[in-house]
């Protein structure tokens, strides 16, 4: 297998030149015999690219994901807005195309989050819409020690307030963020997950726990790997653009019934500026690359972030999960 990185001086993404023709079935055949390989060099590089895929349709992608990691999951317990496509597909997040969807680790602040995020492209772009991706290993060697620490030391805890779909309201309600409508499913899944989480008269309350700085099950490095800077109620996020926090205040009947925030996990406050220092830092990391139709992208979900640049025109990507 033929690989190298995509763009000069970039240890990521690594670029994987797979034999050219291929048909659907021959390709799933190709991925299927070379899927420990395949895990190999995401381990390495965190990020993998396949490019020139016979990629049609959601289930086309699907299939061809299955061919990496047979064992897809559903999005449960995600607060991003998307569309179900399958079974495992959706549509990647449906955020405005002019906004920005800052790097993040999937699902890092859920009752489980993703080992593999795969991404393909269906139609790109005519403008922007990249997914840029960070290292999570130089992120967390870049950052100020001192903030490190006290991240490393404290851990999280994400707070997070869902409206029940009978209350009108911007954001996703419990019974699309779980995709069931069933309490007892969600009770299971909260206390499966050692989430604490109190019923409301207008939807649900959840509290949850993390390390924000994980070591790679595999490779044993250190990763940052949380998204406290996009969860404070006083750092501007995407959120606020499309009205999911009408306020910043605290004291606002919307915050406490709807807004999201965090804490260290000693419940002490996160000081808003070190938030905006590791933001920074984030920044400082990301490398991204214009989309091609039949792109697929491997993301190994503890060694990298992705995110969303705005763009113009019909974007058609889709993501699936493992």
């Amino acid at each position: 297998m033929n690989a190298s990185p995509l763009i000069k001086g970039k240890s990521l993404p690594l670029l994987i030149n797979q034999p050219s023709g291929l048909n659907l079935e021959g390709t799933i055949e190709w991925l299927e015999d070379h899927r420990p390989l395949l895990d190999d060099l995401t381990h390495t590089a965190g990020v993998v690219l396949l490019r020139k895929l016979p990629i049609k349709t959601p289930g086309d992608f699907e299939v061809i994901c299955k061919a990496i990691r047979p064992q897809l999951r559903k999005y449960t317990g995600g607060d991003s807005p998307r569309n179900s496509l399958t079974e495992f597909v959706y549509t990647s997040t449906e955020y405005a195309s002019g906004l920005e969807v800052p790097l993040h680790n999937e699902l890092s602040y859920a009752g489980w989050s993703p080992d593999r995020v795969f991404f393909g492209c269906l139609r790109p772009a005519a403008m922007g819409g990249e997914t840029q991706v960070a290292d999570g290993r130089a992120i967390y060697r870049r950052l100020d020690p001192t903030i490190r620490k006290n991240f490393e030391d404290k851990g999280i805890t994400y707070l997070q307030y869902l409206r029940d779909q009978s209350v009108s309201g911007t954001g996703k309600s419990w019974q699309e963020t779980f995709e069931t409508n069933s309490r007892k499913e969600v009770e299971s899944y909260l206390e499966t997950s050692k989430m604490d989480f109190e019923w409301t008269a207008l939807g649900l309350k959840t509290r949850a726990f993390h390390q924000a700085i994980l070591k790679h099950s595999v490779t044993g490095e250190r990763c940052w790997h949380n998204q406290a800077d996009q969860w404070h109620r006083l750092i501007p996020s995407v959120k606020d653009s499309v009205g999911e926090e009408f306020t910043k205040s605290q004291s606002t009947p919307y915050f406490v019934t709807f807004g999201n925030h965090v804490v260290f996990g000693d419940e002490s406050e996160i000081n808003p500026n070190d938030l905006l220092k590791i933001s920074a830092v984030s920044r400082s990391c990301e490398v991204l690359f214009p989309w091609q139709k039949g792109d697929v992208m491997i993301i190994d979900n503890v060694l990298a972030m992705h995110g969303r640049k705005p763009f113009t025109g019909l974007r058609q990507n889709v993501v699936a999960m493992a």
